[in-house]
């Protein structure tokens, strides 16, 4: 056990997992399902690593292969965040939650009860069981790429479009909501932002690079030919055959090459990204709009 003193609090014990390793600059107290916790950052002194020489590849992230290598002839697959019991857990706490928060809306006016406040803790612990499980496959599949490859090929993909719903309006009501909504929760419980975010420092760490390249028509190319044929993957299967030259390849295998191509035909060096930057507005620009605001006086 170990003891850390917090302003306002005075001297807090806490169990360290693992060494700091250098000075501490600040710290983080937190909370979540499974109790509290303090995350401490430190100076370690480490700049950019040299370039690892290793060589690169592309990485297609989808839902059903939850990231495929293109040098790997099998997928990474995301393993289940809760096990069957866990699921049927969650399920019977939630539906027990409905009932007590309706019972206390008609018969407490809405006050919780102690009942209810530890059916809600106990799908919290769940909950962050869920996040702790997928935030570890994240690092360690991060890691593994950033240390195992010169460059990492990544599509520069928008997931807050990809995950719009498709409810729609009253007006125009959407249609497949359920399906849509079900895809949107699988797209997010693989985290390609997160795994975007942790390349991008662990790159820099591990000597390789990250390269984002555009996300067009890597699912529609054939990695053989480079023909672009909607029909290569007839109703979005497993299966990719070229309509060109007969090339056949799992369609994530075949995606995640093709980005290994675009990747090394950008030098490898760069990021590259099709994402807008808004315009930084310069001072000039700003004074001037200033003066234009100010109120003007009459002799």
């Amino acid at each position: 056990m170990a003891e850390v003193r917090l302003p306002k609090l005075g001297w807090v014990r806490l169990r360290l997992s693992r060494a700091l390793g250098g000075p501490v600059r600040n710290a983080t107290v937190s909370r979540d399902g499974t109790g509290w916790h303090i995350s401490f950052g430190v100076h370690i002194g480490l700049g950019s690593a040299l370039p690892n020489g290793k060589p690169g590849c592309g990485v297609d992230f989808g839902v059903a292969a939850s990231a495929y290598v293109s040098t790997e002839h099998a997928p990474r697959v995301k393993p289940p965040g809760l096990t069957v019991n866990e699921r049927k857990r969650l399920r019977t706490l939630e539906g027990r939650k409905a009932r007590q928060v309706t019972y206390a809306k008609k018969r407490r006016k809405g006050r919780y009860s102690n009942r209810l406040r530890r059916t809600i803790a106990a799908i919290g612990k769940l909950k962050a069981r869920e996040a702790n499980r997928r935030l570890d496959f994240t690092h360690k599949l991060t890691t593994d790429l950033a240390k195992n490859h010169g460059f990492i090929g990544i599509e520069d993909l928008r997931v807050k479009n990809m995950t719009k719903s498709a409810r729609g309006t009253v007006a125009s009501p959407g249609t497949r909501v359920a399906q849509k909504s079900g895809l949107n929760r699988s797209v997010l419980d693989n985290c390609p932002d997160e795994r975007r975010r942790q390349l991008e420092y662990k790159c820099s760490l591990y000597g390789s690079r990250l390269v984002v390249v555009p996300p067009f028509h890597t699912s529609q190319t054939c990695a053989a030919c480079g023909a672009i044929d909607p029909r290569s993957r007839e109703g979005c299967g497993r299966l990719f055959s070229c309509t060109q030259c007969g090339h056949e390849d799992d369609a994530d295998h075949n995606a995640s090459v093709e980005i290994e191509a675009r990747a090394r035909r950008t030098g490898g060096s760069v990021i590259n990204s099709t994402r807008r930057h808004p315009a930084v507005p310069s001072p000039a620009h700003g004074r001037r709009r200033m003066r234009e605001a100010l109120p003007t006086t009459s002799g």
